[in-house]
């Protein structure tokens, strides 16, 4: 299986590269009060059926697949669980450690 989980230091650096996609996969209340800047929002139950569409717009607007896809929920969980289930079906993804709460400071212990 082609998934790893990446600390939010190693998220920040992939930011930076103009092939990043990000994917939150928190509710879509959550992702319009607040997201990590260009993330786009991704209904979780739906994530792996929809991803291939997903991949395919990207394609077509940038000329590229992205050279790297970081899923993202709020505490790392269901993001874990959904990067498995993508790698399973041979997609190299990644996952947020500790998720959207990490990234902002406010995880729970």
């Amino acid at each position: 299986m082609n998934y790893r989980v990446i600390s939010e230091k190693t998220l920040k650096e992939y930011l930076q590269e103009a092939d990043t996609l990000l994917i939150d996969l928190r509710s879509r209340s959550d992702y319009e009060t607040r997201h990590i800047p260009g993330a786009i929002w991704l209904d979780w139950e739906r994530a792996v059926s929809e991803f291939p569409s997903l991949l395919k717009d990207y394609e077509a607007a940038h000329d590229r697949l992205p050279a790297h896809i970081v899923l993202y929920c709020d505490s790392g969980h269901i993001s874990l669980i959904t990067a498995r289930d993508l790698a399973v079906r041979g997609y190299t993804v990644m996952s947020l450690n500790g998720g959207f709460h990490r990234w902002h400071g406010t995880a729970v212990s």
